[in-house]
């Protein structure tokens, strides 16, 4: 009888051991998914801005791949492949940023051409007053 209780105790032991370590996986599954989840919406915001900037003008490579990669990311989630899908949100976030910097730096460079050129006009009418 001592060795049955003995046995018992031990069975109930790894039963609760196992138990605890399903709870874990469960929890850290998760965890990783609400990551993930929050990594796509950062990535949908500054796909959102980017888009929003003006980036589908001055830089609309960068914006598609920016758009290619936060599908891939959504795919991934919904596939609950939740390291990829955080993975390409992150890629999705970087390159929506570098869209939105790029159609920035663009649209400083068309003003500054314009300056450049009214200056020019300015300089060629002072030029032909001065004779």
């Amino acid at each position: 009888m001592d060795g049955k209780k003995r046995r018992i105790q031990q069975l109930s032991v790894v039963v609760t051991v196992i138990g605890l370590l399903f709870a874990v996986g469960c929890a850290a599954s998760k965890t990783t998914a609400q990551l993930s989840g929050a990594k796509i919406f950062r990535a949908d915001k500054a796909f959102s801005a980017a888009k929003d900037g003006k980036a589908a003008l001055n830089a609309k490579e960068a914006l598609a791949v920016a758009a290619g990669k936060l599908a891939s990311a959504k795919d991934a989630f919904a596939k609950q492949n939740f390291d990829e899908a955080a993975n390409l949100a992150e890629q999705a976030s970087v390159d929506a940023e570098y869209a939105q910097a790029k159609a920035t730096t663009q649209k400083s460079l068309n003003i500054a051409e314009g300056i450049r050129k009214n200056n020019d006009a300015l300089r060629q009418e002072i030029q032909r007053m001065s004779y």
